[in-house]
């Protein structure tokens, strides 16, 4: 304890309420639970914060050939490998949510689903129900799959995408007296 600037220690143990009748086996069952759907969620968030930051490269460079010869098979490409990050991500997350109302008329993806169960088992003093665990493997394996799903996705296509690039010759850097955002039309007509 510090207060003041004047620091004490001091040893104690946690004890368990006298009134409730969980053991500690119970305890240690709920802890694990816990940090297994913990761990798994951010695995979840984790996967989705990678998937959208190649989605925002690729269209970085999508926007970079805008002005190149081979501007269409970039964004072939692109949408193309944009259409498989949009169909993991569905299945890990809602992203169509635009307000409120939207929680009421779109469906709950995997990563909430996975976050309510820390509800249930932190709900009361107890080992969590069997099923419980049954139903956090079941998450788990779907979100396992989309994970190895995107990992599919990253060493086949993201890695075609990067040799069509290079293959092409992209500049990394393109200047352009237009404001970021603008798309060039033909004849160097700036759009916004």
């Amino acid at each position: 304890l510090r207060v003041d600037g004047v620091e004490q220690t001091g040893e104690f143990q946690i004890v368990k309420d006298p009134r409730v009748a969980a053991s500690q086996a119970d305890f240690d069952s709920q802890f694990d639970l816990h940090i297994g759907i913990r761990d798994k969620l951010s695995e979840t968030h984790d996967t989705i914060n990678q998937l959208r930051n190649i989605r925002r490269q690729v269209e970085e460079w999508e926007q970079r050939a805008g002005s190149h010869s081979s501007a269409e098979t970039v964004a072939g490409a692109a949408a193309s490998l944009k259409d498989k990050l949009t169909a993991i991500e569905s299945e890990l997350v809602q992203a169509g949510y635009k307000g409120a109302r939207d929680r009421l008329n779109l469906p709950v993806k995997l990563n909430r689903k996975l976050a309510e169960l820390v509800i249930v088992v932190g709900s009361a003093d107890f080992a969590p129900p069997k099923q419980v665990g049954e139903v956090f493997q079941d998450l788990s394996s779907r979100i396992d799959t989309q994970i190895s799903l995107l990992e599919e996705v990253v060493d086949r296509d993201v890695a075609e995408f990067v040799n069509l690039v290079e293959e092409l010759g992209i500049p990394a850097i393109i200047p352009s007296a237009a404001p970021p955002g603008a798309s060039t039309l033909p004849g160097g007509t700036v759009r916004n």
